[in-house]
């Protein structure tokens, strides 16, 4: 996907979420994207990691580094944010649960690096470097606490999902919505 097509995918996400908090909450919430972050910061992020950046998330930070309140009070973390005191203190708390449940395998044990993260929400949603594919992509998991929800070959495809998911709410608000002003 070309970086004006992932923009537009971007845009169409951030609007979607506009009219949804429109039809739930009856305003519209901020949903900040980051401005593009520096090769400096990238390779900040890839030594973190390990590894080179996929290239699918690569280009979402090179066109905004993080998304402040993308999905409730979770954000996709810019890359000043995988060293900061909330992330951390929030890494050792989700650390503390997959010892406590002995279920499923820590992915942060494993090198994983948190993508989406928020001070208190449940899911969560991590780069796993030990999937790396010919293409340079890796899987992105979405985590609901300690279970492991979902696998996306790449971060654009998380965001797509992320995107018709949004348009799902969106589509039956529309319907509750009609069918209510029929009664």
């Amino acid at each position: 996907m070309s970086k004006v097509q992932l923009q537009k995918l971007i845009d169409d996400l951030a609007e979607a979420m506009r009219q949804r908090d429109r039809l739930l909450f009856d305003e519209e919430y901020p949903h900040e994207l980051g401005k593009p972050s520096s090769p400096k910061q990238i390779a900040t992020l890839e030594r973190i990691l390990g590894k080179p950046m996929p290239p699918s998330y690569r280009a979402f930070l090179e066109l905004h580094n993080g998304w402040n309140k993308f999905d409730g009070g979770a954000k996709l973390l810019a890359v000043e944010d995988q060293g900061s005191a909330w992330v951390k203190k929030r890494l050792e708390d989700l650390d503390t649960l997959f010892y406590e449940e002995e279920e499923g395998e820590n992915p942060f044990k494993e090198g994983a690096i948190p993508v989406l993260l928020g001070e208190d929400e449940l899911n969560f949603l991590v780069l796993d470097p030990r999937t790396v594919r010919q293409n340079g992509e890796m899987d992105f998991i979405q985590f609901d606490l300690t279970e492991e929800e979902e696998r996306f070959k790449d971060f654009t495809s998380f965001l797509e999902h992320k995107l018709n998911l949004t348009r799902e709410i969106i589509d039956d608000q529309m319907k509750g919505s009609s069918d209510e002003q029929e009664e």
